[in-house]
């Protein structure tokens, strides 16, 4: 049990570096080479989009890379050792303003962009993959996860608190310094966490088979991805999660313009967080209770409903900010709660897809996790630089308020109509806690549905 809350601990300081960095390369990217580096809106988006069909490629490789891995250290802790300076590296250099033409920076931001999230895809997929090997049963796998996620979460909303004020604090009002000071401290955070992850990683013993010996068999490509083809389940909590997560993300790009241009503050964002924080963590702590005496699929499917009906509010016209602000900080609890949910059914899957085809994949389970989180994040930046472009947002300008209608209709909209496609989605998700267990049981039997 030490070792198991050890475990615990040094997990979820991996994570909340991890998460310090993912927070700003999807929450300021969009805004830095718009605001600071005086791009169009449009132009950034084409990289975000260039990047994420880049990423539909590179990722299932990193994600067959790692499962094939087989070295004395264990299939990942020299990704979990390895790739955390790596990223720390290219997270400041892309937060850098070289003295180059903009025809060059933009050049370097689109090398610099698809090395981060190679880089990137190495560490996640190794860090998620990590849980069913830290433990199959349901309960200590709830108790990981939730705190993992309260800790990330706490990380993430604490970084929306701290971002816009802090950068203005560091940079004196210049963006290029505040933010590129603000990286340098990610950095620092996410290295140390790496070491300190990678350290504990002999604790995590491996899976075994049925016979108790390290279950060491190789699976092909082809078996991996027959094995995924397979796994309805888990596709479809991946493109419901999609339909959540693309318009959502989407208003969490393009919020900040409407708190800058709109109600006059561009870090009003932080208030919504700090409603959010304190409301997440409840609903995260509450959430495993909830789930003992519910499905998953049911308490999403509420929440969901109930987060798209509050993102139709936002279509009335005030300017009270506060209004706003409450609306935003509910949106972003309920978000966060949905990853701890995804998470542990993403979970659930894996060893519905062993039961189902009799092949172990973790890495190639959880990168699609990963991989449709980074998707949808990226394709989410692509449209919003669109959509900015095409309701004439000027970077750094006066917005008319022809803009700033079109944008308020945006941001209540969009996000309403993917939650309610989601919520449709969800209704093919088999793998209720019953059904889970019996899978366990007949794994620990050496029994499978082909047998």
């Amino acid at each position: 049990m030490n070792n198991f809350n050890k475990i615990i601990k040094n997990f979820t300081f991996g994570g909340i570096g991890q998460n310090l960095i993912y927070g700003l390369m999807t929450g300021a990217y969009l805004f830095f080479f718009t605001e600071a580096a005086g791009f169009s809106a449009a132009t950034i988006g084409t990289v975000l989009l260039v990047v994420r069909i880049y990423g539909l490629i590179a990722d299932p490789i990193a994600a067959v890379l790692i499962e094939k891995t087989d070295t004395k250290w264990g299939k990942y802790k020299p990704y979990i050792t390895v790739m955390p300076v790596v990223i720390s590296l290219l997270l400041v250099a892309l937060f850098y303003h070289p003295p180059i033409s903009q025809g060059a920076y933009l050049v370097y931001i689109y090398i610099l962009t698809i090395l981060f999230w190679t880089a990137y895809a190495f560490f996640d997929i190794s860090y998620w993959s990590l849980v069913p090997s830290i433990t199959k049963e349901e309960g200590k796998r709830m108790k990981l996860l939730t705190v993992a996620k309260m800790g990330i979460l706490f990380a993430a909303f604490g970084l929306g608190i701290v971002q816009m004020p802090l950068v203005n604090l560091l940079g004196s009002g210049n963006y290029n310094t505040g933010f590129l000071y603000l990286s340098i401290i990610l950095a620092v955070i996410f290295t140390i966490a790496g070491v300190t992850l990678a350290k504990s990683l002999s604790l995590i013993t491996e899976d075994v088979d049925s016979k108790g010996k390290a279950a060491k068999e190789k699976v092909t490509v082809k078996q991996m991805i027959s094995a995924l083809s397979a796994n309805k389940p888990l596709i479809s909590i991946i493109v419901a999660k999609m339909f959540i997560y693309i318009p959502v993300s989407l208003k969490g790009a393009l919020v900040i313009y409407f708190y800058k241009y709109q109600l006059g503050n561009d870090s009003l964002g932080s208030f919504a967080s700090m409603l959010s924080l304190p409301l997440t963590l409840f609903l995260v702590a509450f959430a495993p209770k909830l789930i003992k005496k519910y499905s998953d699929k049911k308490i999403m499917t509420v929440f969901i409903i109930f987060q798209a009906l509050i993102s139709m509010l936002y279509i009335i016209n005030t300017d009270v900010s506060s209004y706003y602000i409450v609306i935003d900080g509910v949106s972003n609890a309920l978000l966060g709660v949905y990853s701890l949910l995804i998470t542990n059914m993403v979970a659930s899957t894996v060893e519905y897809g062993e039961w189902k085809t009799g092949h172990r994949t973790e890495s190639i389970i959880f990168s699609t996790n990963t991989i449709s989180s980074k998707l949808a994040t990226g394709l989410s930046g692509a449209f919003a630089g669109w959509i900015l472009t095409g309701i004439g947002y000027t970077p750094t300008g006066t917005q008319t308020v022809e803009t700033l209608v079109r944008l308020q209709y945006v941001l209540a909209i969009v996000p309403a109509v993917g939650l309610v496609i989601s919520a449709f989605l969800l209704r093919s998700y088999i793998v209720t806690s019953d059904r889970y267990k019996q899978i366990c049981a007949d794994l620990a039997e050496g029994k499978h549905e082909h047998d």
